[in-house]
């Protein structure tokens, strides 16, 4: 009686049907391991045999431990696509012969066939490895296999197995697993994360991205709660509070942008999508995608805010402003810039620039904007006059900038329009004024030569009638008034003398500059008041470096250094004995010369602002004019230097004097 027993078997996806039935005696285990040949005997020789594992694409083999004897049925050469004379069944190494249609790297998975009696091998294996298909192509299998037989001593006997192409299977695994890494990668990069909450357990579930924006570990376990604390207190929380449990209540799914605190108290921009799936019309779970958008959220809200404040300005500064199309067409312009020149919004946006450009200022204005649509500028700035509405003609400052794409095309011109004409009307005001004054000066020195020239040459006369008078007629001599009238002529000689000075002085420019050692000219003049410096008992004390070259008149740079060394010798302290020292040190364009005394000093206090001028004096010294700090400030002054002064009543005084630095040829 033919008996027939099926087993269903199921795999992940795939369903095997093993069919084993028995032949009463012996069943098809039996008469695998009894048979010695290469074809098993009873089923393998059926038709429905055959069928059966054809479409299951499942093969049969067995394997003796004790003789090494290795069956293959026919279906597992069929499998790969070889027929049942590949394999010749007197070669002694049958094992080898099969490991070569094995993947190099999965051939270890076969060592156990080789294994010592002594050491375990467990009655069932299963594993998968790639085997090389008539096509010469690697196929996935899926091997199971099972000891079925053991020696009186209790070692394995027989090894039956049956090995299935998983193919298909394994390579859809492969794809979904590459695309699963890949997505992964994606959202990490992109920072999207997922999301699911069970409503009928409370369960949630955070992919990792989405714990690393809150900045949360992998290993953190979420919850309903607290996953919503994470929002922002207020608007933010409220309203993801309310879309969720809208999209749980009544499945209306959602997508929001809003705000959560993560673990270090830093609050994020993210976008937060939630879908709803329902199950007879009941939300069973809502699942989700989170992302940071963050940086994208803030760098739009700083690019509307600039916008904002862009707008602001443009609508209202206080200078013209104006947007200015590559065809010259107004785009858009301010209030301030319609006031300026006269016409309505409406008015401006109908006109081109050069519908209200002075005709003399055209040319040079399309030159430069040639050049700025060209690429060659990318802004420019030039006085430009427009003409106003009424026909005036309005000074301004025009500053042109580009504006250009991501790929440095031209999109338009930023202009701004300042007014100037009052600065320009003031400009002319000045300019006429220092023509007048230089007019007037040019006269008055003129006038200084002429009367400096004819009052030196009467007061010769009157020196020369004097000293007639007191040869020819020395009676007169005794007249008391005489005396008198000596003097007179004296001083009126000294007075025109010094006015003559005054007036060669200001007709000296810089172009008589040459460079001077200043040392030099230091040692000659003390060498020049040597004797007077031995009588006065006075010590100086020289730290100039030989090697400063300052640019000066050499006749200005002698009377300066011997005035102030005279000053510092006719002013000497009684009290103690004089000591003038000399140091220079370079700043900037300038060799500042410093001139210290320990004299009686002067109190700046009271005289400070007169110290300069001219016939002023501040101690009571015999030979005191109050010319020579006069002269010698103008000699300074003349050659493009300045000097000042610091000093202190019975401590002394300190002249700084800035002379220009070697100029050279350059």
């Amino acid at each position: 009686m033919l008996k027939i027993r099926l087993s269903v078997l199921f795999n992940r996806l795939n369903v095997i049907f093993v069919v084993t039935y028995f032949i009463n005696p012996p069943d098809l285990m039996q008469e695998l391991i009894s048979s010695s040949s290469k074809k098993a005997v009873g089923l393998s020789n059926s038709i429905i045999h055959n069928k059966f594992l054809s479409l299951l694409s499942v093969g049969i083999w067995k394997y003796n431990f004790i003789t090494h004897e290795l069956i293959i049925d026919d279906s597992l050469l069929e499998m790969i696509g070889y027929d049942s004379n590949v394999l010749e069944t007197d070669q002694a190494d049958t094992i080898n012969d099969m490991l070569q249609f094995v993947h190099p790297r999965d051939k270890e998975l076969f060592d156990f066939l080789n294994l010592p009696f002594s050491e375990y091998i467990p009655n069932n294996r299963c594993f998968e490895f790639r085997m090389l298909d008539h096509e010469k192509k690697w196929i996935w299998v899926e091997n199971h296999c099972e000891v079925i037989s053991h020696t009186k001593d209790n070692k394995p006997e027989w090894l039956v197995g049956y090995a299935q192409n998983i193919n298909e299977k394994k390579n859809k695994e492969l794809l979904s697993s590459k695309y699963e890494e890949l997505l992964n990668k994606t959202n990490e990069v992109a920072s999207i994360g997922t999301w699911e909450v069970n409503l009928a357990t409370n369960k949630v579930n955070w992919s990792n991205v989405t714990k690393k924006i809150h900045g949360l570990d992998n290993d953190y376990e979420p919850e309903l709660e607290t996953g919503i604390h994470f929002y922002k207190e207020g608007f933010h929380r409220d309203k993801l509070t309310a879309l969720f449990t809208k999209c749980a209540t009544e499945g209306v799914g959602f997508d929001a942008e809003l705000i959560i605190v993560t673990v270090d108290k830093i609050e994020k921009w993210i976008r937060a999508i939630g879908v709803p799936v329902m199950e007879k019309g009941v939300c069973t779970r809502v699942y989700g995608v989170f992302q940071d958008i963050d940086e994208k959220t803030r760098a739009i809200q700083n690019l509307a805010n600039t916008e904002k404040k862009f707008r602001k300005t443009f609508d209202f500064a206080g200078v013209g402003m104006a947007l200015v199309g590559m065809d010259t067409k107004w785009l858009r312009v301010n209030d301030s810039l319609c006031n300026m020149l006269g016409y309505t919004k409406e008015g401006f946006l109908k006109l081109r620039y050069p519908d209200f450009t002075h005709p003399e200022d055209l040319e040079n204005d399309e030159i430069l904007l040639g050049e700025a649509l060209a690429g060659n500028l990318d802004g420019y700035e030039i006085e430009k006059r427009f003409i106003h509405k009424n026909g005036s003609v309005i000074w301004t400052i025009l500053t042109v900038a580009v504006v250009k794409d991501d790929e440095g095309v031209p999109l338009h011109f930023v202009s701004q329009i300042n007014d100037i004409t009052s600065i320009k009307k003031s400009e002319k005001k000045v300019t006429d004024l220092l023509e007048v004054t230089k007019d007037q000066n040019d006269r008055l020195l003129n006038f200084a030569h002429i009367v400096s020239h004819n009052l030196r040459s009467h007061t010769g006369n009157l020196q020369m009638l004097s000293n007639l008078m007191q040869i020819d007629l020395p009676e007169v001599t005794e007249n008391e008034l005489f005396p008198l009238l000596k003097s007179a002529i004296t001083q009126l000689s000294e007075t025109v003398q010094n006015l003559n000075e005054v007036a060669v002085l200001n007709t000296k420019t810089e172009i008589n500059l040459v460079n001077l050692n200043l040392s030099y000219y230091i040692k000659n003049a003390i060498s020049n008041i040597n004797s007077l410096i031995i009588d006065s008992s006075v010590t100086i004390i020289n730290n100039i470096n030989d090697t400063l070259i300052v640019s000066a008149i050499p006749a200005y740079l002698d009377s300066i250094l011997l005035n102030f060394f005279t000053n510092a010798i006719k002013y000497k302290s009684l009290d103690r004995p004089p000591v003038i020292t000399i140091n220079a040190v370079q700043k900037e364009d300038f060799i500042v010369l410093h001139i210290e005394d320990n004299g009686l000093g002067i109190n700046l206090q009271a005289h400070g602002k007169k110290l300069f001028g001219m016939y002023k004096t501040f101690h009571r010294h015999k030979d005191a004019r109050g010319l020579g700090l006069f002269i010698t400030k103008n000699q300074i002054e003349a050659m493009g230097g300045n000097v000042t002064v610091e000093s202190e009543v019975d401590k002394g005084t300190t002249f700084y004097i800035s002379l220009q630095k070697e100029k050279t040829d350059g």
